[in-house]
């Protein structure tokens, strides 16, 4: 059996810390974590282009471009298409909630991950992850209380790591989190609001130069200008959700760290397989 190395040598990490070893380990699993992220927004891209539902964008493109030109109303969405996206929606849930949660984990720690190990791991953690999911969004309705929203959000934010690090039950999952995060509350949520707004200006830089390279490239039918700029959009925003997933990660190590002594832990762990490894 070979030795896990980590990815970095796991220590108490500074803020900046976190998010700049999120741009490195993003820039050297690129393919890996770029690829995860687009192959789980392909399907329902896919229905929502052919059920029709950009037409509406559609409309509201050209009445942008011809505002003084009277344009015909879209044509309504595909109903059988539209009707296929939700159940298949559903169905992605824990694979757009874990994938890239596995991956991290398992590129942080050193151990060998492909997309299919990577899938493998959120099917043996399926329901767990359609349960957690299932919290988050619940938790994301008390934003309409900002407060108390932010907080339960902050507090459960460790939760999938927590599931695929430690092979974690789901109550086990929640309750690990709660006690991560406590007494460390205002280090994640700054983590998690930097992540989210650096998130926020690549993706709106990237789908800026994207789009309007969509609209405005020459020779093309509404359409297709249209279905291109949807996808791209899409496309860009999930370009961007590894950097905040390897920054949540980061951080749910570093707080084991700080608190359990982790980096010790694993370093005893790795000369326990040593001598196997040697044999």
């Amino acid at each position: 059996m070979s030795v896990p190395v980590p990815a970095l040598r796991l220590r108490p990490l500074t803020l900046m810390d976190l998010l700049d070893e999120s741009f490195r380990l993003y820039r050297a699993n690129f393919p890996l974590l770029a690829g995860i992220s687009v192959a789980m927004v392909i399907p329902v891209l896919v229905i929502n282009i052919v059920a029709g539902s950009y037409n509406s964008l559609g409309f509201a493109y050209q009445q942008i471009l011809n505002p003084l030109v009277q344009t015909a109303p879209p044509p309504p969405p595909n109903f059988l298409a539209a009707l296929v996206s939700y159940p298949v929606a559903l169905a992605l849930v824990p694979f757009q909630a874990g994938t890239l949660f596995a991956a991290s984990v398992a590129i942080i720690l050193g151990t060998q991950v492909t997309l299919l190990s990577a899938l493998r791991s959120v099917l043996r953690r399926y329901w767990a992850l359609w349960v957690l999911s299932l919290l988050t969004g619940v938790a994301g309705f008390a934003l309409l209380c900002p407060p108390l929203g932010v907080w339960l959000l902050t507090r459960i934010s460790m939760m999938v790591p927590v599931l695929f690090t430690e092979q974690a039950a789901i109550g086990t999952a929640v309750e690990r989190s709660w006690r991560l995060t406590e007494h460390a509350f205002w280090r994640t949520f700054l983590l998690l609001i930097a992540s989210l707004v650096l998130g926020w200006i690549v993706q709106a830089s990237l789908a800026g130069v994207f789009v309007t390279l969509a609209g405005v490239f020459p020779g093309l039918v509404i359409e297709v200008r249209l279905i291109l700029i949807v996808a791209v959009a899409s496309l860009m925003s999930q370009l961007v959700e590894p950097l905040l997933v390897l920054a949540i990660t980061l951080l749910y190590f570093d707080l084991r760290v700080r608190k359990e002594a982790f980096d010790l832990e694993l370093m005893a762990y790795q000369l326990a397989l040593a001598p196997s490894s040697e044999t």
